[in-house]
């Protein structure tokens, strides 16, 4: 996930059509100029361009993209970084955009924005399970680096743990279901371990290892996991989509232990 500079302007172009009504906005021409002038390497122009499309029709918000890979042509981060702000603040659909987002509040060293937004995009970005394959891996990197910085011992463990885990999954989807990377798995339990004991009344830590020792085939510590995540999670922070699957999970644990 790494800022490509003139293909973020261009973003738009590739996965997002514009609409009727866009198209009828009189800062349309503008905006097609401007997109033409940033291909050509005509950064100022651009950027001129794009301000004028703005002054036209101050709705047509595709113009903030395309200024914030214009200022990122020039090494102004942080302008960029004010119309990436403006542009996911009016589009936060647009996962790819949030991520590239995070990544330069992470590079301007803007650690607490960077978290924040990491953490909210984790949460959206795991109700999409194409999106999450792509992102994951990288965010919960970005999050453990900044708890690092921040001599957060929990978050350190629990995120690097939860990277580890992923990898593995990863590696798993290659190999077709074979157990693999049975390495990763063990240091995202060692990693997760410690977090568990850092915080453990925390559910997240437990979750995450029901699902390493399941990954390992170890079912009793899988189990004990289980029950200690279902009793932590009313009174510890899940995403949602962890919150389904802890519950999908102990239903069909209960479900199991039915008699026939």
């Amino acid at each position: 996930m790494t800022l490509c500079l003139p293909a973020l302007g261009l973003f738009l172009l590739c996965v997002c059509q514009p609409s009727p009504q866009e198209r009828a906005s009189p800062g349309w021409p503008l905006w097609q100029q401007a997109q033409q002038a940033l291909v050509r390497g005509e950064t100022d122009r651009a950027i001129d361009l794009y301000e004028q499309s703005l002054a036209a029709d101050a709705k047509l918000t595709r113009n903030y993209l395309g200024l914030a890979a214009a200022w990122l042509d020039k090494g102004e981060d942080a302008r960029a970084c004010l119309h990436l702000m403006l542009y996911v603040a009016a589009h936060p659909e647009h996962l790819s955009v949030r991520a590239q987002y995070a990544d330069l509040l992470h590079r301007l060293r803007r650690l607490k924005e960077a978290r924040l937004e990491y953490q909210r995009f984790v949460v959206d970005v795991q109700e999409d399970e194409r999106l999450a394959e792509h992102h994951l891996v990288h965010c919960h990197s970005r999050l453990m680096e900044i708890a690092e910085v921040e001599q957060d011992e929990f978050d350190e463990h629990l995120h690097r743990g939860i990277g580890l885990y992923l990898l593995a999954r990863q590696q798993a989807r290659l190999v077709r279901g074979e157990l693999p990377a049975e390495g990763l798995l063990c240091r995202a339990a060692a990693e997760l371990t410690l977090a568990r004991r850092a915080c453990p009344d925390e559910a997240r830590p437990w979750w995450y290892l029901h699902e390493v020792w399941s990954s390992l085939a170890q079912s009793q510590p899988a189990e004990r996991c289980l029950r200690a995540a279902a009793s932590a999670a009313p009174f510890s922070y899940l995403t949602p989509a962890e919150q389904r699957d802890l519950r999908l999970t102990c239903r069909q644990r209960e479900h199991t232990r039915l008699p026939k």
